[in-house]
């Protein structure tokens, strides 16, 4: 009888807790259980488009933290700002920000001296610094934000070129060694931000996907994101000319992936990319994993073209894994709460609503 009844509330539960997901769903904020649309941070008095889910930027780019470009997106994405409800997500390239004001290094693809040449030795010699960095914008942005509702911090675009090729001054440092300072940022930024939910970069041309992703503790990631533009909605390959395909990586981590498009070298704006208008497209790459595009620079109407392809895109599944973010709706985040015990839980320990509860640590790669 017991049992029975416990069963019944589990149930009735589920069906609840399920409800408001799908109310979560349709609201304005970046979720892993829809198909999410955003764009880059044009300013406080921009008219972005209603249908737009999420806003981000890129984040390092000054010394300080700067409340009148860093704050102002916080706070027009507050409750009460012009974009309540849009999630901030941030592009969290402070190791190369940092590097380019001490040393003058340029992005890989720019000129040198370059990131591939010295960004290595800069990560040996400089830790300290790039940690200093880190904890200066969580803590700025907390003060801004708050530690209620979720950011995203999609962290250190091109990671990967630390750790490879061979121009790099005193040699790459370690898989090994990228993991580790990747633990200890992650840890930076939830002393002053526990509500921070992170992001990792995808390379399409890492060599090894399995080795490098094992080198992460992959349970602290919620997402997977590419952060260089120019990626093909109209091809299983992230970009045509490497091998990497979405959903190869999709599989790999067991994330869902934030593609972005509209910019190439230097971040230069190439404009919008209408391939990611298209239904047939957006369908396709959902059954890769994709869960949102980020268009860097939208054309005037992109709102309008949201609007008709929203309603002809497939059902986004709430992949196992992501830890479910606080909405601001009332209610939901004591019942996400409650919903932790085994009967809501898949045979690897996790929530089937998607909420990560306590595990081991362990990533779902396999260590090597």
């Amino acid at each position: 009888m017991v049992r029975s009844v416990s069963r019944h509330v589990s149930m009735r539960l589920t069906i609840l807790a399920l409800s408001l997901i799908s109310a979560a769903s349709i609201s304005g904020e970046l979720s892993p259980c829809k198909f999410n649309f955003g764009m880059s941070w044009q300013g406080p008095d921009y008219a972005y488009p209603a249908q737009v889910d999420y806003v981000t930027l890129w984040a390092g780019g000054d010394e300080n933290f700067n409340i009148y470009w860093d704050g102002a997106m916080l706070n027009a994405c507050k409750p009460g700002g012009k974009q309540a409800g849009r999630t901030p997500v941030y592009y969290s390239y402070i190791i190369a920000f940092t590097a380019r004001r001490d040393l003058g290094l340029k992005d890989c693809d720019v000129g040198t001296p370059n990131l591939c040449q010295q960004g290595a030795d800069f990560i040996r010699q400089k830790k300290a610094r790039i940690l200093s960095q880190y904890d200066k914008y969580a803590s700025e942005a907390a003060k801004v934000w708050g530690t209620r509702d979720p950011i995203i911090w999609m962290m250190e675009p091109d990671y990967y070129q630390y750790a490879s090729g061979n121009t790099q001054v005193g040699g790459p440092i370690t898989y090994a060694e990228a993991g580790a300072l990747m633990d200890e940022i992650l840890a930076t930024v939830k002393k002053s931000l526990p509500n921070a939910v992170f992001s990792l970069d995808i390379s399409p041309w890492v060599s090894n996907p399995t080795a490098w992703y094992a080198a992460f503790k992959m349970d602290a990631f919620a997402y997977i994101n590419t952060s260089g533009g120019r990626t093909d909605a109209d091809d299983a390959r992230i970009r045509k000319e490497n091998t990497m395909t979405w959903k190869a990586v999709h599989e790999l981590t067991r994330k869902p992936i934030i593609a972005d498009d509209g910019y190439g070298v230097a971040g230069a704006s190439i404009g919008h990319d209408s391939t990611w208008d298209k239904s047939v497209n957006l369908n396709a790459r959902i059954g890769d994993g994709v869960v949102a595009i980020t268009q860097a620079n939208p054309r005037v109407d992109w709102n309008g073209v949201l609007a008709g392809v929203r309603g002809q895109l497939v059902a986004v599944s709430c992949q196992t894994g992501i830890r479910l973010a606080p909405t601001h709706q009332s209610g939901s985040r004591g019942l996400l709460q409650i919903l932790s015990g085994p009967e809501f839980s898949n045979s690897d320990g996790r929530n089937v609503l998607g909420r990560v509860l306590p595990m081991p640590d362990k990533s779902p790669v396999e260590r090597q």
